[in-house]
């Protein structure tokens, strides 16, 4: 058994926090059921490089696992780990600013909001980030990073120029796109896209900048909503239109196929316009002519926008679980569009909504990232890991529910949704990395197409141990041959349905108080290590 008594003297007292003690509830806590009850032996929360380094050389050398935790948001859960340690970067969280040089020094532990609200107080400058402000920076980068703003400026990975990275052994190097030695130019084009927990320990990055249209850093945020089926007709044909034709790159249509109260089912898009009003309304004409119940548009700081995500707190009581597609330019058909909306009338029912649809009951919808423009143009299907150059909309469905019965059959589901809507994907497999799901086949294509052996040899090369792994990181090469990764996606999903009863909402009455949630968790953590 691994001496943590060890790594505590070589850090600061309280940097290394041990299941059952003060704040390791907090430190690990993640929004979705599925996964929060992963329990690792420690949590090491770095204040440094240095801090970084000696939990590597550590976990290595007393063959525990390690995971990285920045924001909390992977669809897997895979920050946690069972039995390792857990890799804190939360207080590495400062940003320098050099405004000559549109440049953004970013440690590798802020989540966006910090970026947005803290640092980038010049509102008309913009960074490739996220809409969630409570989304990591560094894991939102590193799987590529899809942005409002991507069609005007490219992905979080093109914006890259350097990172700084903490590898298996201990050392800290620095990669950048234009690095001299190939080997670490060959490590920086694998970092940049080809997600996180694979080649070592990011700890800092460096990327572009840029100024918005708009001279005084405004712009048009808002949605439009059509009401299903009420709407059905004017909706397909809003989308038809829609997919017959070419969108200035300054304007993100982001669709969404939800519900509101009452159960009523609706599809709309999320409108955000890189410019000011009058520009914005004229590039909308062709969708607004199709009646849409709701339009909500209005000029505005890009702050002003962005908003927290529900279910991802720790009041959240709901399990969640996704898919994720990539579609090309003219996919979104008739056809298609129909699917989708009977493919979310049929989760609404399986999953069971309500009619006051509160953050913590159960939910489904469909979406789509849109991208094109600035990520497509001129850029080569392996100029980064991610290949998926021509697609367009990044799509995802996601469920949430609170029935613990119910977890067999939503993943059964999803099952089916992604039989009906991959004949529609690009290569019918293309998938989002940042939307990693166990469930996806022959992953491997699905995220980084032809990229991935490439991607094996620079992970067999500088993480010759698999040091860093989970069941969908990126695999060693023996002999030219794969080596696939510990344990299996399999077993894990039967280990979560054993324990999924055990924290059933249903049956769980919700404490009051953030710390009331901790203390509960510690308890259900301690009957789950016990039965299951």
């Amino acid at each position: 058994m691994a001496d943590f008594n060890i790594l505590n003297q070589t850090l600061n007292t309280g940097q290394v926090i041990l299941k059952g003690q003060k704040g390791y509830e907090e430190a690990i806590n993640i929004g979705n059921l599925m996964y929060r009850y992963t329990t690792p032996a420690a949590v090491v929360q770095a204040k440094s490089d240095n801090d970084v380094r000696s939990t590597i050389v550590f976990a290595h050398k007393n063959n525990l696992r390690i995971t990285v935790k920045n924001g909390g948001h992977s669809y897997m859960g895979y920050c946690l780990n069972e039995g390792g340690i857990v890799l804190d970067l939360s207080l590495m969280n400062t940003c320098h600013i050099d405004h000559k040089k549109m440049l953004i020094h970013m440690d590798a532990g802020l989540i966006w909001k910090d970026v947005y609200y803290k640092y980038l107080e010049d509102k008309r400058n913009i960074v490739i980030g996220g809409q969630c402000p409570l989304v990591g920076v560094s894991g939102f980068t590193l799987g590529a990073g899809l942005s409002p703003f991507s069609r005007s400026y490219g992905l979080g990975c093109d914006n890259l120029l350097s990172m700084d990275i903490v590898t298996w052994d201990g050392e800290r190097i620095t990669v950048s796109r234009d690095d001299k030695d190939i080997e670490k130019k060959e490590l920086f084009w694998a970092l940049a896209g080809g997600g996180g927990g694979n080649f070592g320990v990011t700890v800092r990055m460096t990327s572009r900048m840029h100024k918005l249209r708009d001279e005084d850093g405004h712009v048009v945020c808002g949605r439009l909503v059509w009401n299903l089926p009420q709407q059905k007709a004017d909706f397909e044909d809003m989308m038809n239109s829609f997919n017959t034709t070419t969108c200035p790159n300054e304007l993100t249509l982001d669709a969404l196929w939800s519900h509101t109260e009452n159960k009523q089912l609706t599809g709309g898009m999320t409108v955000i316009y890189n410019g000011s009003i009058g520009p914005a309304r004229e590039a909308l004409q062709n969708l607004l002519a199709f009646n849409p119940s709701t339009i909500e548009l209005k000029e505005m700081e890009w702050t002003e926008w962005v908003h927290k995500s529900e279910g991802w707190d720790p009041k959240s009581k709901v399990f969640h679980h996704h898919a994720s597609f990539i579609f090309a330019e003219g996919a979104i058909t008739r056809e298609l569009t129909a699917k989708i909306s009977r493919i979310v009338e049929e989760a609404t029912k399986v999953v069971g909504i309500t009619d006051k649809n509160l953050p913590n009951s159960p939910k489904c919808h469909v979406l789509w990232d849109h991208i094109g423009g600035a990520t497509e143009k001129g850029i080569a299907s392996d100029a980064t890991p991610f290949p998926w150059r021509q697609g367009h909309y990044v799509s995802n469905i996601k469920m949430q529910w609170t029935c613990a019965n119910k977890t067999k059959q939503v993943h059964e589901f999803i099952r089916k949704c992604q039989a009906e809507l991959l004949p529609y994907a690009i290569e019918q497999k293309a998938a989002y990395i940042n939307y990693i799901d166990r469930n996806v086949r022959n992953w491997q294509e699905a995220y980084y197409g032809a990229n991935y052996r490439r991607l094996q040899e620079i992970k067999t090369k500088w993480d010759p141990y698999n040091v860093f792994w989970n069941w969908q990181s990126i695999e060693l090469l023996k002999d030219g041959k794969t080596v696939p990764n510990p344990g299996s996606v399999e077993a894990m999903e039967s280990w979560w349905l054993q324990y999924a009863s055990l924290v059933d909402p249903e049956h769980l009455p919700l404490p009051e108080t953030e710390q009331d949630i901790y203390e509960r968790d510690a308890e259900l953590r301690e009957e789950i290590c016990g039965k299951v």
